[in-house]
């Protein structure tokens, strides 16, 4: 397992500049996170993720198309949860991470894009 897992993160790591386009900067009070990643929009997935992205959407008051997936290169740290960042002409907000892959151990991050 521990051979699969670094084979895994070898090309996570091999092929970062195409998986984690994005270098945002979050901040949370005074604390501040640099991190490469990848934002996408959550409308592109399974219909079961989608299901439980609308019980957050519920939950958190956040509309379904203000929803967007984050995922973070595996060498930086994952933002806290309130943490905040300017994208695309608005705010990406960490809302929640899930748990961890047990292949690449990295966490899908769920977010709210508000915008003005």
């Amino acid at each position: 397992m521990d051979e699969i897992r670094e084979r895994v993160r070898g090309r996570l790591v091999g092929n970062a500049e195409l998986l984690y386009r994005h270098a945002l900067t979050f901040t949370l009070g005074p604390h501040t996170w640099v991190a490469r990643c990848s934002v996408r929009d959550p409308q592109r997935i399974d219909p079961k993720a989608l299901a439980r992205m609308g019980q957050l959407t519920s939950a958190q008051g956040v509309a379904m198309s203000d929803l967007r997936l984050l995922t973070i290169h595996p060498a930086d740290t994952e933002p806290f949860p309130g943490a905040t960042t300017s994208f695309d002409d608005g705010t990406l907000e960490v809302l929640e991470w899930n748990q961890a892959s047990d292949f690449t151990g990295q966490r899908l991050g769920t977010c709210a894009l508000r915008r003005p």
